[in-house]
């Protein structure tokens, strides 16, 4: 082989190279959304305090609203989409999302099909009880605490209460079949305190304003993000900047305050911050 054969051969190689890193960069995502100025957002509408639509009918929440800061910074007109946590995934996978916000958890079965963006709130387990009766997570050694099965709160209250030293730990982990079954319970008296994500307790303590409180029962937070298709970079950078921006300008901690704060019916305690890249 020449060497002028062997230099085309590199710059043959090299181009295609490049061709491939431009694809990766610029998804099909981020060339519609670019193109066509609209960004399709699926935002939940039967989530409290996360998307909802209250007494005047009216579509509100945390991430409802979120979700319009998100576009006003990418400089994209919203076009928000009602969406559960059953149905997010499907029209997300099939293109009729751009993105999703719907309370969603980074964990393997996501992120095997989707990409996630930076997480923009940290919830945490704790346990809901009565108000006033329990100071802190000890006072439940020797309690019932209700649980829903097959989440991850039922071997979390499990490894709780055994370190606490609770020798009756496995009796008195109680399972029930969904979260509205551990309200029940829990109202009725029959368990002390129900152990789950801190905005899943959130919105039923809501309902009832005085009369139950959050402990926290573990420092773990959990991070929620937006869901994005996969395998476009550019699109996912673009919602992490944008994302950072909000954070950066103080409107996400409006946003968080006007939902979160220490006066409203859903207060609830900042974990951690969104990560800020350097330039």
């Amino acid at each position: 082989m020449s060497g002028a054969q062997h230099k085309f051969i590199i710059l043959v190689a090299l181009v295609l190279v490049l061709s491939s890193l431009a694809h990766i960069e610029a998804g099909p995502v981020y060339d519609r959304v670019t193109k066509s100025g609209v960004v399709r957002l699926g935002v939940p509408y039967n989530l409290v305090p996360q998307g909802f639509l209250n007494s005047q009918g009216e579509w509100v929440g945390f991430e409802v609203e979120l979700a319009g800061q998100l576009a006003k910074h990418l400089n994209l007109k919203l076009e928000a989409i009602k969406v559960n946590d059953k149905t997010w995934r499907s029209l997300l996978a099939r293109g009729m999302l751009d993105g999703a916000f719907c309370c969603i958890r980074h964990t393997r079965s996501v992120d095997r099909e989707f990409d996630l963006s930076e997480a923009y709130f940290y919830d945490t387990p704790q346990i809901l009880g009565l108000k006033g009766v329990f100071r802190s997570v000890n006072d439940f050694k020797g309690q019932k605490i209700g649980v829903v099965q097959g989440k991850s709160s039922e071997r979390a209250a499990m490894k709780l209460l055994r370190n606490l030293g609770d020798e009756q730990a496995e009796n008195n982990v109680v399972s029930y079949p969904d979260a509205a079954s551990c309200f029940m319970a829990l109202s009725k008296s029959k368990i002390a305190g129900w152990m789950d994500s801190g905005l899943t307790l959130l919105e039923y303590a809501s309902r009832h304003q005085g009369k139950f409180e959050m402990i926290e029962a573990l420092d773990n937070p959990q991070g929620l993000a937006v869901a994005l298709p996969s395998d476009d970079s550019a699109w996912r950078d673009l919602v992490n900047f944008a994302l950072q921006d909000m954070a950066l300008d103080g409107s996400l901690d409006k946003v968080f305050d006007r939902w979160f704060g220490s006066q409203t019916p859903y207060p609830f305690p900042r974990r951690r911050s969104l990560e800020i890249w350097p330039e």
